[in-house]
């Protein structure tokens, strides 16, 4: 029995810790290209599992580009966790949108749901704030005026 509970708590242990680190994984980009992730990020990233069902998911977006542009040196990382047969329908909702896609701001499908099962994503939305590749600050779902403390979050791993 003792050998059973040391061996969960080995693989407890082992799971908790795999989610400090931001991975280094293969990506697909929304325009099709594939790239390393953490050539995606910066001195600071938000990063935010979600999908066009989801409607929290796309208030947090909603809000994000509202004030993101305040913040020089984050790069935004959006984890798209909608079918792999809908990537057309990701692709105009994202143009309908006008979401910034730039140098600082990328959408990257999770198809195979790698990375969803890595930091257990469900339910989305996700959302973490890196240092480097190091996640500093986790959060489950959305309500009007969570950006306040998403703000604070990104203020202070801009400090430190």
């Amino acid at each position: 029995m003792i050998i059973y509970r040391l061996f969960f708590l080995l693989l407890l242990t082992g799971h908790l810790l795999s989610q400090t680190n931001f991975p280094n994984n293969k990506v697909q980009l929304i325009d099709n290209t594939t790239t390393n992730l953490h050539s995606l990020t910066s001195e600071v990233s938000f990063v935010s599992f979600w999908a066009t069902w989801c409607l929290p998911c796309i208030k947090e977006i909603d809000k994000l580009n509202e004030f993101i542009h305040d913040y020089e040196n984050v790069s935004v990382i959006l984890i798209n966790e909608d079918r792999p047969g809908d990537k057309a329908k990701v692709k105009s909702f994202v143009r309908s949108r006008q979401y910034p896609i730039d140098d600082n701001y990328h959408i990257i499908f999770d198809f195979d749901k790698k990375l969803s099962r890595q930091f257990s994503a469900e339910p989305i939305p996700l959302t973490l704030i890196l240092k480097g590749t190091k996640v500093i600050y986790r959060k489950r779902g959305f309500y009007l005026g969570d950006e306040v403390e998403l703000k604070k979050q990104l203020r202070i791993a801009l400090s430190d």
